[in-house]
């Protein structure tokens, strides 16, 4: 199982004589998936009315939950930035993170099944066509396409270009079909805290009547002892009877497998005839299922934040319809494939008043497809406006055939595929400005199968910050020292068209396993040396990598005081440990020409490709007071340098909460109750990170020096 990918592969590359190494994990969590579960807390899936034929769902146009007019349930992930090449823009991948953005708490080296993608109930009772019951003479025909993560657009592969992670021989996806039979069965039990009463204990075999089942008695299966709060079923539990047929699997596999034998099957396509007279009713499902398998040897490796998501397989252009054949694999369908790119040549994002006609690119990248039989007759243009409803732009048509996918791969016309960009933008003298591009790439006619994939649009901000990322993490970054005395810096490179005061620095960390990137570092300002970080500018020691489900954002590191900044200058951070403080990375888009790394005196430009999120933010001064600075319950330490005990102000309000106590190097050493004040004697003079946890919620970090 190779988590890992490109720590296991680049190890011999990476290691410089200076014992360096950039490392890229998996991610441990989904802030989109995150986000979305926090938009649908307390709200249930609906039920709504079954779905009639034709079921399509081509996942373009929309990222986060399936959609619920479609599907039953939400563990699958709709996105666009994970696959490489679909058929058409947008997929949905199953993974081993669950509907929460989590890794699944049963996650385990064995396969483990992990998410369940099912449609909404179907009609096949009827055909609705002729008004009469559905008959096999109908042709009922179930497809899609699919394809293994861990993918690399750049071939013949490298492994810093890989998305996400391959499934190994024996984790599986299922493709199953069912129904509800109308009765009710057994599915399990409701469960209750039951409290180990003083001078009792019991090991494991052992058996008590259930308190809260009269009649039934309960088997320990392991040792308990007093005081121990065990969960005891209350209730048994019934629900609707389902009928779940497997009709097809595949074991995990690689791309690379694939494209060795045909270099254009990005993706594979699955038809199944529905026949069986057992699914021509009222309620059919269908539903998808991975099995995936952690390496559990990894977490153990003395290395923390590398335990992570994998084996990810993506779903697209699903369908199900009546009158169709075996033959019938080429929808008639012209495609965006991937999300467009921006207008400006280096940034994804930039500040308003630096801008330059200079920073402009000089041409769009579209990637474009034509998934149809034969050849299409096709139509491309972009128009651009600014907000909130002004006008710019718009290109010219251009009319070109476009030639089928199966045969010549991507749609490779220059005015579609590299359309020139003729347009500049105005400055204003404005604090901002969003521009929207939207690009349209459609079949001339009015059979075109799918017009939702047929429009791809961006969004470029010119807000108070730089950014090459485009704020997806897709994996996370980290600077590896392996020396006696680890000293190691990151550092990405930024150009001012006029000076300007730097404020404060964005940036994303990721949120890793148990928190293991949980330790300090310095955030740094360099100016320039010859097109490398050159004098320290400004250094501001014993920040804190926040994350977490409070965040799931840019967190911002706000300057003691701004410094001018001009020219060519570097923001990053410095560490002095071994602690992989994991920065969200961004695969989509490349900035490693302007990342730079090094653990002593010389500085290494990055191999891999994409960018790690770190955004500078300029201008004049604005008020962040709103700005949760980790402490919106009011949480205060004092005093701060401490001999030893440490006063906790705002508690009135707050219950249950625990202290978490660190050492610089990111270290668990206590976990304490928390009343209102600390005894930190014990410990010797440094500095140390105190995180304040009330359930699983952080209510606070404080940093805080021990005298």
């Amino acid at each position: 199982m190779k988590i890992l990918v490109v720590i296991l592969t680049l190890s011999a590359i990476l290691i410089s004589p200076t014992y360096a190494q950039e490392v890229l994990t998996g991610l441990s969590h989904n802030v989109k998936i995150q986000k979305e579960a926090e938009r649908y807390r307390g709200l249930s899936q609906k039920n709504g009315e079954a779905v009639k034929l034709p079921f399509f769902d081509d996942f373009s146009g929309y990222i986060g939950y399936p959609s619920e007019k479609l599907w039953a349930d939400r563990q699958g992930f709709v996105n666009a930035t994970y696959p490489v090449y679909p058929p058409s823009i947008g997929v949905v991948t199953l993974d081993a993170i669950n509907e929460n953005g989590d890794i699944y708490s049963h996650a385990d080296r064995n396969p483990f099944a992990a998410d369940t993608l099912t449609s909404k109930p179907i009609r096949l009772d009827s055909n609705f066509t002729f008004h009469r019951p559905m008959y096999v003479g109908d042709s009922l025909y179930f497809s899609f396409y699919y394809q293994p993560g861990g993918g690399c657009k750049v071939q013949p592969a490298v492994a810093w270009g890989r998305i996400g992670d391959a499934p190994e021989t024996e984790d599986r996806l299922i493709l199953e079909f069912g129904y509800a039979t109308g009765q009710e069965v057994f599915i399990g039990f409701s469960y209750g805290d039951y409290v180990i009463e003083e001078g009792q204990y019991y090991i494991a075999g052992d058996t008590i009547p259930n308190p809260f089942m009269p009649g039934c008695i309960y088997i320990f299966e392991s040792n308990a002892f007093a005081g121990e709060i065990i969960q005891m079923p209350t209730d048994s539990l019934f629900g609707p009877e389902y009928v779940w047929n497997e009709v097809w699997s595949t074991d995990g596999t690689t791309l690379d497998a694939w494209l060795a034998e045909n270099p254009l099957e990005y993706f594979k396509q699955v038809m199944i005839p529905i026949t069986d007279p057992q699914y021509f009713r009222s309620n059919f499902q269908f539903r998808f299922r991975n099995y995936a398998s952690l390496d559990l040897d990894s977490w153990s490796a003395n290395m923390t934040g590398w335990a992570s998501n994998c084996d990810q397989w993506h779903l697209d252009y699903v369908q199900l319809d009546v009158n169709r054949h075996v033959q019938d694999i080429y929808p008639n369908d012209v495609t965006f494939v991937s999300p467009t790119t921006s207008a400006l040549a280096q940034y994804q994002s930039m500040p308003w008043n630096q801008f330059r006609a200079s920073d402009m690119a000089t041409t769009f990248h579209n990637e474009l497809a034509n998934i149809s039989a034969g050849v299409k007759n096709t139509f491309y243009n972009y128009s651009v406006r600014k907000a909130p409803n002004t006008h710019v732009y718009t290109s010219t048509v251009n009319n070109e055939n476009a030639q089928p996918y199966h045969e010549s791969g991507l749609h490779q016309y220059q005015y579609h595929a590299e359309p020139a960009i003729n347009f500049a933008y105005e400055y204003d003298g404005a604090d901002s400005a969003t521009y929207y591009i939207t690009h349209v790439f459609r079949m001339e006619g009015a059979n075109d199968e799918c017009l939702a994939n047929d429009t791809c649009r961006f969004e470029q901000k010119f807000y108070n910050y730089y950014a090459y990322d485009d704020g997806t993490a897709e994996a996370g970054y980290s600077v590896l020292s392996t020396m006696t005395n680890p000293d190691a810096s990151l550092a990405i490179q930024f150009t001012l068209a006029q000076p300007d005061s730097l404020r404060s620095v964005r940036m994303w960390f990721n949120s890793a396993l148990n928190d293991e990137n949980f330790a300090e570092f310095t955030l740094m300002v360099w100016g320039d040396n010859n097109g490398q970080p050159g004098e320290v500018l400004y250094s501001l020691p014993a920040q804190l990598p926040n994350h977490g489900a409070e965040y799931l954002d840019f967190v911002s590191y706000y300057l003691e005081e701004p410094i001018l900044v001009e020219g060519t200058f570097y923001v990053g951070f410095n560490q002095t440990h071994s602690t992989q403080l994991n920065i969200g990375f961004d695969q989509n888009n490349d900035a490693s020409q302007h990342v730079f790394y090094k653990t002593s005196s010389a500085w290494h430009t990055s191999i891999l490709q994409g960018a790690p999120m770190i955004r500078p933010v300029l201008g004049k001064y604005f008020d962040h007071s709103a700005i949760s600075d980790h402490s919106e319950t009011g949480l205060k330490c004092y005093p701060n340098p401490t001999t030893g005990m440490l006063y906790v102000d705002g508690l009135d309000q707050l219950t249950d909460v625990t202290c978490q106590v660190y050492d610089v190097y990111g270290r668990l050493l206590q976990v304490v109750p928390v009343q209102a004040y600390m005894d930190l004697s014990q410990y010797q003079p440094g500095v140390y990170m105190l995180k304040f946890m009330q359930d699983q919620r952080v209510l606070k970090t404080d940093k805080i020096i021990k005298q």
